[in-house]
C-alpha cells in the first residue's frame, strides 16, 4: 500500500513538473513574440490592392488576422497607400468598402473609419478621401498627400514639377510650424508614390521626388518622422532596396532623382534623416530580379514606445520581418497617455460618401456572394 502510495505520488510529481514545463515554454513563447511588449500606439500599413475579383481584399483579411491572433491590439489607425481597385478601374469606392468589411470582420469593435485612404495614381479624386495635409492624430501627426499633388510621371503631367514644388513648401511651412511651437511629437507620411530613384524613374515617374525629400530631411534633424510610400509593387523597381519588403532606417544612404534630366544614373546618394520603408503591398508583387530581393504580399506594422519605433512586416505565414529605430525625442508620460484619433481627418465630402456607402455596400456584398459561390477567391 505504501509501495502503491509512493508510486503515485512520484507520478502526480512528475505530472505536475510536465506542466509547469509546459506552461514556462508556453509563456517564455508569449513574451518572445511581436506583441509582447505593450505599445502606446499602434498602426497598421499597406497598399496597393489592384486585383481582379476580391482576392487582395481577402488576403488583407487573412494577414490581418495573423497579426491579430499574434497578439496585436485594436489599431488605432490603418494607413493604406492608394490604388484600391483593378476591375473598376480609377473608382476606389468599391475597394475601400471591402477594406472596411474585411477589417471589422477580424476587428469586431474596430472602427472602420479608421482606415485612412491615400489617393493613388488609380484612384481618382473621390468623396472617401482626404484633403493632403498635416492632421493631428493625438500620439503623432499625420502627413497625407495624395497622388493629385505628388503625381507619377511628373515630367509628362501638366505642370508637373509646380505641382511637387508646391506640396514640398507646404510640407516645410508644417514641418516649420512643429519645430518652431516645440513640438516633438512623431511625424508620419503616407503617399502613394516613392521619393528613392528606381527604374520608373527613367520615364519620369518620381523626377522631382528631391523637392520633397530635402525638406522632409531637413526637418527630420529635429523631428522623428516616418516615411511611408507604395507604387512599386511591380518589375524589378525596388530590388535594390529589397523588393516587396524593404527598410530604411536614419543613417542608410538613398537614391535621389535629380530633377534636371532621365537617365539610370542620374541621381545623388543621400543620407537618411529619417525612417523609409513601404506599405506592404496586397494585390500582387513580382519584384524579384535579385537573390536578396523579397516578392510576399504584407502588411505592415509601426508601434510606438517610449524610446523607440518598431517596424513589423507581416505575411500569411506569419512575422517576416522586424526592425527598430531608436527615438530621437522619447515620449514624456503626458504623449504616452494621450488617446490616438482619427477624428481630425474630414473627407472631401461626408455627404457623398455617405450616399455612396448606402448604395453600393449592398452591392458590393452581394458580388462578393455571387464570387464566393462560383469559387473566386
Amino acid at each position: 500500500m505504501k509501495q502503491k502510495a509512493k508510486r503515485l505520488s512520484t507520478a502526480l510529481i512528475a505530472l505536475l513538473l510536465s506542466v509547469i514545463l509546459v506552461l514556462s515554454a508556453f509563456v517564455a513563447f508569449a513574451e518572445s513574440g511581436a506583441f509582447a511588449e505593450k505599445a502606446y500606439t499602434n498602426l497598421v500599413t499597406f497598399s496597393d490592392c489592384q486585383s481582379y475579383g476580391p482576392g487582395a481584399f481577402n488576403n488583407f483579411g487573412k494577414v490581418l488576422s495573423v497579426m491579430h491572433d499574434d497578439g496585436m491590439p485594436e489599431p488605432d489607425a490603418l494607413l493604406v497607400g492608394g490604388d484600391y481597385s483593378r476591375l473598376l478601374n480609377d473608382y476606389a469606392t468599391p475597394g475601400i468598402i471591402q477594406l472596411r468589411d474585411q477589417y471589422t470582420a477580424v476587428y469586431e469593435n474596430g472602427n472602420p473609419d479608421d482606415i485612412i485612404t491615400a489617393q493613388g495614381n488609380h484612384d481618382s479624386r473621390i468623396a472617401a478621401f482626404y484633403p493632403t495635409g498635416m492632421y493631428d492624430m493625438g500620439t503623432y501627426c499625420f502627413y497625407l498627400i495624395n497622388e493629385d499633388d505628388y503625381p507619377w510621371l511628373q515630367f509628362l503631367r501638366t505642370q508637373g514639377k509646380k505641382t511637387v514644388k508646391k506640396t514640398a513648401q507646404n510640407i516645410k511651412n508644417a514641418l516649420d510650424a512643429m519645430i518652431a511651437n516645440g513640438d516633438t511629437r512623431p511625424v508620419i507620411f503616407i503617399t502613394h508614390v516613392p521619393l528613392h530613384h528606381t527604374t520608373r524613374t527613367f520615364g519620369g515617374d518620381n523626377m522631382y521626388a528631391s523637392y520633397i525629400f530635402n525638406v522632409i530631411n531637413e526637418a527630420a534633424k529635429s523631428l522623428d518622422i516616418i516615411f511611408l510610400f507604395a507604387h512599386n509593387h511591380s518589375g524589378d523597381y525596388d530590388d535594390y532596396i529589397g523588393g516587396s519588403v524593404n527598410f530604411m532606417a536614419p543613417g542608410d544612404t538613398v537614391r535621389i532623382p535629380k530633377p534636371d534630366k532621365f537617365g539610370k544614373d542620374n541621381y545623388s546618394e543621400e543620407t537618411l534623416n529619417f525612417t523609409y520603408t513601404n506599405c506592404g503591398y496586397i494585390g500582387y508583387s513580382n519584384n524579384h530580379s535579385t537573390e536578396t530581393s523579397t516578392n510576399v504580399l504584407s502588411l505592415g506594422a509601426i508601434r510606438f514606445f517610449a524610446d523607440k519605433f518598431v517596424f513589423l512586416k507581416y505575411t500569411e505565414d506569419g512575422l517576416f520581418r522586424q526592425d527598430e529605430v531608436k527615438r530621437m525625442h522619447p515620449a514624456g508620460e503626458d504623449e504616452m497617455q494621450q488617446a490616438a484619433t482619427t477624428a481630425a481627418l474630414k473627407r472631401n465630402n461626408e455627404t457623398i460618401w455617405n450616399l455612396e456607402k448606402t448604395i453600393f455596400e449592398p452591392i458590393v456584398r452581394f458580388v462578393l456572394k455571387i464570387f464566393n459561390l462560383l469559387g473566386i477567391k
